[in-house]
């Protein structure tokens, strides 16, 4: 199961990349999705072909037409349907979508148990890795983009900006769907509490992530996730302590 949670976050990445297809894309680039597509394609196949041993080969009956919502929403699911050619939204074989009712019928409690405790585990490292990111997005633009001497320091500087945002959206949109599977799975209330929704305002970054004793920014408030304690090491890191002060 955690193999298939690791395949999820596969078709996220390669989601977002196929949505930067345009125009001026190289023939190169097209390529590479196209093969990054038929790779992910056959971990699929072989994933599907290993669980489905479990449940059985009529799993996704009536998953067709489930529809997720809109997928260009970080909110909303990115999976909507079973399509050949498009592994990005390819539907795995996991209890948070084959659905609880299904589930209990294939007597599969154990296993939507087992997927909700590692959905917590990916809900932590994507956090994780946000924090990282906007972390040092504060950083740079304190150290790096407010002072360079020059064109292009500037630019490199702006460069490393472009690519922790690309970051930060991998894993909102991991944290996310990973969230939604977690409502699906039945997670109760305090569970949800804990992972609260993600929204576009949470990821905003200012010198009170990397200073919060900054002038002006003394009643500065951070979003809810800076103060949680993931994963159980905070104390070791200076800036998530400062974060708390």
């Amino acid at each position: 199961m955690a193999r298939a949670l690791k395949v999820e976050e596969s078709q996220i990445v390669l989601l977002l990349d196929a949505r930067r297809i345009d125009s001026r894309t190289t023939e190169s680039q097209r390529l590479d999705i196209f093969h990054r597509r038929n790779r992910l394609q056959s971990q699929i196949n072989s994933l599907l072909q290993t669980m489905a041993a479990f449940v059985g080969a009529d799993w996704d009956s009536g998953l067709d037409s489930c529809d997720n919502g809109d997928p260009g929403s970080d909110e909303d699911g990115i999976f909507v349907t079973v399509s050949p050619g498009n592994a990005e939204h390819a539907i795995l074989l996991l209890p948070s979508y084959m659905g609880l009712p299904q589930c209990s019928e294939l007597e599969l409690n154990g296993l939507v148990e087992q997927e909700l405790q590692l959905r917590q585990g990916q809900a932590n490292d994507a956090l994780h890795e946000i924090w990282l990111a906007l972390t040092d997005k504060a950083i740079l633009f304190r150290t790096e983009v407010r002072h360079g001497k020059n064109y292009a320091v500037t630019t490199c500087a702006w460069k490393k900006v472009s690519d922790l945002d690309t970051l930060v959206k991998r894993y909102s949109m991991v944290y996310n769907q990973c969230r939604k599977q977690m409502v699906a799975l039945g997670a109760d209330q305090s569970i949800l509490d804990r992972y609260q929704i993600l929204n576009k305002k949470d990821l905003t970054v200012s010198t009170t992530v990397s200073d919060p004793n900054a002038r002006g920014h003394r009643h500065d408030s951070l979003a809810w996730f800076w103060t949680m304690d993931i994963p159980k090491d905070t104390d070791k890191n200076d800036w998530m302590s400062e974060c708390k002060l």
